[in-house]
């Protein structure tokens, strides 16, 4: 389990030394950070007996939510917040062990089209629940309220970045 004592004890040191440091606000900014970590080395253990990582993982579940199981590989890249030559080698590996499929986009074929086959389907059946359980877990005593509570405000910090880009 990851410790997050050390960071904040950080962070209490740079407002000893810089009054007008903004403690609160910089202290969620690592606590976000440090629990993205969390969670991505979390996702990867269970991941580790599928021989997928979070990334490629994270492909398979977006195309599996995609509507025809499609995507293209542009809107993959934005889902996955992956830079499109990183998101190439993932789909490269993932299409050479069988588990997608990519064709041109009709009407542009220089669009290329990203599917889910039966293979990356029922792998994806498999890895989902598995995943969605161990995750989950880290929400275990919240209420449905606090649940939606905490969603409304990452929604908010990220419409606040948003409107700054």
């Amino acid at each position: 389990m990851s410790d997050f004592g050390p960071t904040e004890q950080r962070l209490r040191r740079i407002e000893a030394r810089m009054p007008s440091f903004p403690f609160a606000s910089m202290q969620l900014v690592r606590m976000t950070y440090h629990l993205q970590k969390t969670l991505r080395d979390t996702t990867n253990a269970v991941l580790k007996k599928y021989d997928l990582a979070d990334t490629s993982y994270m492909v398979l579940a977006i195309l599996y939510g995609s509507a025809d199981e499609t995507s293209t590989a542009t809107e993959l890249s934005e889902a996955c917040h992956e830079k499109p030559a990183n998101l190439t080698r993932v789909c490269d590996e993932l299409a050479e062990r069988g588990l997608i499929e990519r064709t041109p986009k009709p009407g542009d074929r220089r669009a290329v089209m990203i599917s889910l086959n039966k293979h990356g389907r029922r792998l994806i059946e498999q890895a989902l629940p598995e995943v969605s359980a161990r995750v989950m877990s880290a929400y275990a005593d919240f209420t449905q309220v606090e649940l939606l509570q905490m969603a409304e405000l990452n929604a908010r910090v990220l419409r606040n970045l948003a409107s700054q880009a």
